[in-house]
């Protein structure tokens, strides 16, 4: 077996770009590694980069190649070439057959890491990896790659777990997403899917204030399939995208309904996956919507995660300041979840903050919660932002947010998402059927 730590002569048995296996040798040559190490427990990984085709779609593709041959490069010196290998199958798709008690995952992850950033390059360059440890040796290479590839989709994308391994639930999770893939395009074209509301309520005025549109998925057969199954499975596909224009126009068109009968409307929220932020044609879109709908832009807020900011920072300001110029409100969800900082405060023209509900969770049982509540809440008012909390549920919680000057609640307490007809019937109880100017 040729030793993986020295480049090879470049032929048919290797990736021409890295110099590592291709998929056919390494196939091989992984059979022939567990037939003749069979006292060693192995494990397959499959390793990609978040977002690489966005990545060569925004440099040159040189950019996206120096990426894969430094990836390449860390394999070759890290692996023991005795007892390990490691292959580019096709694009920045990466598998590698070691030893198991040689893989330090958390390692290798934190080195890739350190060699990417070192090719200062501007944007957020992240490996994951689906790990199978092997039971049978005898089960065929591919179908153990499926395996690690199985655990690599249900991470890919996240910003808490980078690597994940492979268990017989995953199996029927991966039918389920299967399921859910195969039925997508018929549940769009069929208006399978509807939008609820959730209000948000002024605690000081006793009124709605605004509401947040969100998206419901009743399939004729399986009844209605649970947002955490559906949403997840669509931001890994892209599919979110179309799924998320059209709740954009649902929103619209009840706001033009309402206003055609006369009655009041508050804003509604709608959320931008961070797929949307690729879509260079977003701000029109939007403004065509506004357009064809006539209705003016305080009318649909634009709600962003935490997580599209550290996707492409430059991005997304760009994007959120061409919003701003629009007219649009700009919200910032599920703030405090995990990647906030001040200097995002710093940079983004946001006018809404929308605290994590994580923060009402814990606030009867800690104290500090409470003060970075309060802190949260007054440096928002500084900065001549306003604050909404999500999952308020309780009254206790209720008054809390209450007490902390002018703030909006959204959860369980004041209520739950509404079909469009309970939103209506709830609207006109708060704000009679007058007009919006």
């Amino acid at each position: 077996m040729r030793a993986e730590g020295i480049l090879p002569i470049i032929g048919s048995k290797y990736d021409s770009l890295t110099g590592l296996y291709n998929r056919e040798t390494f196939i091989t040559e992984a059979r022939l590694l567990l037939g003749a190490r069979y006292n060693i427990k192995y494990s397959i990984v499959c390793m990609d980069i978040s977002c690489f085709k966005i990545i060569n779609d925004l440099f040159h593709a040189d950019t996206g190649n120096l990426i894969l041959r430094t990836a390449a490069d860390y394999f070759k010196a890290k692996l023991n070439p005795r007892t390990a290998i490691s292959c580019r199958t096709d694009a920045d798709h990466f598998v590698l057959c070691v030893p198991s008690d040689e893989l330090d995952m958390e390692q290798i992850i934190k080195d890739l890491d350190t060699h990417i950033q070192a090719l200062h390059i501007s944007h957020n360059i992240l490996f994951f990896a689906g790990i199978y440890p092997i039971e049978d040796v005898h089960l065929p290479i591919d179908q153990m790659c499926d395996r690690a590839g199985m655990a690599l989709r249900r991470i890919k994308g996240s910003y808490l777990t980078r690597y994940a391994y492979y268990d017989a639930k995953m199996r029927e999770q991966m039918i389920e997403e299967q399921l859910i893939t195969g039925n997508m395009e018929a549940a769009l074209l069929e208006n399978q899917f509807t939008i609820y509301l959730q209000p948000i309520y002024d605690p000081h005025k006793d009124t709605v204030a605004s509401a947040e549109a969100l998206v419901r998925w009743f399939h004729p057969v399986h009844g209605m399939v649970s947002p955490g199954k559906f949403i997840p499975v669509f931001e890994r596909n892209g599919f979110i995208v179309r799924l998320d224009r059209f709740v954009w126009e649902e929103a619209c068109r009840l706001q033009r309904k309402r206003l055609d009968e006369g009655k009041s409307v508050v804003p509604i929220s709608v959320n931008l996956s961070r797929l949307n932020f690729y879509s260079l044609d977003l701000p029109e879109f939007l403004a065509t919507l506004l357009e064809k709908y006539k209705l003016e832009p305080w009318m649909l807020k634009l709600e962003v995660t935490e997580s599209a900011y550290t996707d492409n920072q430059l991005q997304l300001l760009d994007m959120i300041s061409t919003f701003k110029e629009l007219g649009f409100p700009v919200l910032m969800d599920d703030f405090g979840s995990g990647y906030s900082s001040l200097n995002m405060l710093k940079d983004m023209p946001l006018d809404t903050l929308k605290v994590d509900m994580a923060f009402i969770r814990e606030l009867e049982k800690s104290e500090r919660v409470a003060i970075i509540l309060k802190f949260i809440v007054e440096l928002a008012r500084e900065l001549g932002m306003s604050i909404v909390v999500e999952g308020v549920e309780t009254q206790a919680q209720r008054d809390y947010v209450a007490s902390l000057g002018d703030v909006t609640i959204q959860g369980y307490y004041f209520s739950r998402p509404l079909p469009i007809k309970d939103y209506e019937a709830l609207l006109d109880k708060y704000l009679g059927s007058e007009k919006a100017d």
